[in-house]
């Protein structure tokens, strides 16, 4: 029951961190994208001049991975990916949305959920689009999160697309665009290979201490959703 604490508090602390970008500029140039990042479950195109830090990419075997994207010059848009598995299975992607908007709500920041859509996909497996407003210095940061289910590998990946609400419509435009490059890889399931999942949920457990009012809060939902089953 810790490592769900673990995976919920990662997922809502990943979020917060992600609307600490830059602040963007307002204009969106139409740029082909030439600069290509890879690594072991994805790959994305990005347009000249953006950069990848992948240093948050610990690898399939880690707990959580994270990967940043960004102009350094300033876009309407930003990214901040986060890869994370599950210690059970989800029947669909609706389960995992849920979970996504569980691990929100348990997380005690002030992001709020205004939106959402579903049946789409990225990379060809089935996605759901939450969006997150964040009220921070009298202004108000947009977090459309795609939320993608590799159900085969108990995998679940949120692309975080990042912008200032006055530029809802350009940086979709622009971020909807690089979404749309990414290729995802069919993996290995972790789970079924239990000296990697030790070594990964161990490591959670020194990364990433939980505090007992997330842990009381996750093994109450869990606790209801086993009743609801």
């Amino acid at each position: 029951m810790r490592a769900l604490g673990i995976v919920l508090l990662g997922i809502t602390i990943a979020g917060m961190v992600s609307c600490s970008k830059p602040t963007p500029s307002r204009s969106i140039k139409d740029d082909p994208f030439p600069v290509a990042y890879e690594n072991e479950l994805f790959s994305i195109n990005l347009p000249k001049g953006w950069v990848c830090d992948s240093s948050g990419w610990k690898g399939l075997d880690s707990l959580q991975n994270v990967v940043e994207i960004f102009n350094p010059n300033g876009s309407v848009v930003w990214f901040h990916f986060v890869k994370t598995f599950m210690p059970f299975k989800w029947k669909n992607i609706d389960e995992a949305k849920e979970m996504a908007k569980t691990a929100r709500a348990i997380s005690g920041d002030d992001m709020e959920l205004i939106h959402e859509i579903d049946s789409v996909e990225v990379g060809g497996y089935p996605t759901s689009i939450l969006y997150f407003a964040n009220y921070v210095d009298n202004d108000t940061i947009i977090q459309k999160q795609f939320v993608t289910y590799l159900q085969d590998s108990h995998i679940v990946i949120y692309f975080n697309e990042n912008f200032y609400v006055q530029d809802w419509e350009e940086a979709q435009e622009l971020g909807d665009l690089i979404i749309g490059t990414i290729k995802l890889k069919r993996v290995d399931n972790p789970l079924e290979n239990d000296s990697v999942f030790k070594k990964s949920m161990e490591k959670g457990f020194e990364d990433h201490p939980v505090q007992e009012k997330y842990m009381k809060k996750a093994t109450e939902i869990i606790e209801q959703l086993s009743k609801d089953e």
